[in-house]
């Protein structure tokens, strides 16, 4: 298959599925929406325990 039949082949599946999609469009047909994940309560702020030696803390 040459590169010219290969872009052929594929400008007309292109087409072909963009034809499908206006169609859908067109009979109100429409993709499920993807549901975003429940909002999560602010944490606040939070500390991050460290260790320097013998001098153990927490940090920001």
């Amino acid at each position: 298959m040459t590169l010219e039949e290969a872009y052929l082949e594929f400008m007309e599946e292109l087409e072909e599925y963009y034809e499908e999609e206006t169609a859908q469009a067109e009979m109100g047909i429409e993709q499920p929406e993807r549901k975003l994940p429940p909002k999560q309560k602010d944490p606040g702020t939070f500390t991050v325990p460290f260790c320097f030696g013998s001098v153990q803390g927490r940090a920001l």
